[in-house]
């Protein structure tokens, strides 16, 4: 069993997981480090994106083809999954584990009329580290449609980093502008809301977690996003409008996101 060993991080335990039954031992944390992940920030459907939050084949493909591996992808009802997926090799997907947590977990077996998960968790969390499901226990934590990821073998290929590492500085520099224009401008407390998800997550949350993983070299930088990710949950907290600049150490979230950037910009010179 492979374990969570950083925050969100339960689709990399899920893929170390999976790895594992083809013989390969890894990790999260490793998985993140060798794909570049703490230097790769992205956008989608108008949400910035950074650290955890990349998962799917589109990145973790940037660390299995090296290996000669893929992860596919592949769409389905929930009714078509309980009956697709009763025998064969193990597959990750998502499970409701409240109305607005999804969980990754792996599915590997189906017998008894139950279906059984491989929970990624942390090694010290009281969850249970296994889920056995009737289906229809299973059918009211899926979502109407399941993307399911299953692994295949292919030739192991090189990988270049450096177009998605010279996006995410451009990504970065984008979204310091977005976070500077929404500060200096007074927001309804909706758009706070909506904006600590789409907006400030990826730097006040998944990128701290990210310096983090490079080590104690950070510690200063990580000091002054956390201060400022606690203002900001007391802005939220408060319940109504402000202009965030009001509210916010600005120095200490603009010095770090530039930081940032230096630090992807040094990652690219040694690819």
């Amino acid at each position: 069993m492979k374990y969570m060993t950083f925050n969100s991080s339960c689709s990399y335990a899920g893929l170390a997981n999976l790895l594992s039954f083809y013989g390969v031992d890894t990790e999260d944390r490793e998985i993140a480090m060798q794909m570049r992940l703490p230097y790769l920030f992205d956008r989608e459907d108008g949400s910035y994106l950074a650290g955890p939050m990349l998962q799917g084949a589109r990145w973790f493909n940037l660390y299995l083809r090296l290996l000669g591996f893929s992860l596919s992808e592949r769409q389905m009802g929930r009714e078509e999954f309980c009956t697709s997926f009763q025998a064969g090799s193990p597959v990750m997907l998502g499970l409701r584990f409240s109305p607005k947590s999804k969980h990754a977990v792996i599915f590997t077996d189906w017998r008894d009329g139950k279906y059984k998960f491989l929970n990624n968790k942390r090694k010290d969390s009281p969850e249970p580290e296994t889920l056995c499901l009737t289906e229809k226990e299973l059918l009211e934590r899926l979502d109407e449609t399941v993307v399911v990821g299953q692994l295949e073998r292919m030739e192991p290929a090189r990988i270049d980093y450096r177009p998605d590492l010279e996006k995410s500085v451009r990504t970065l520099q984008s979204l310091m502008l977005e976070i500077v224009d929404f500060c200096i401008t007074g927001q309804s407390i909706f758009a706070l809301q909506k904006a600590r998800d789409d907006l400030f997550r990826p730097i006040l949350v998944d990128g701290v977690t990210m310096l983090e993983l490079l080590g104690n070299a950070e510690a200063e930088m990580i000091g002054m996003l956390k201060t400022v990710r606690t203002q900001f949950l007391d802005v939220i907290r408060a319940g109504h409008s402000e202009r965030l600049e009001d509210a916010l150490d600005m120095p200490k979230l603009i010095g770090p996101m530039a930081y940032y950037e230096h630090l992807i910009t040094e990652r690219i010179k040694l690819e």
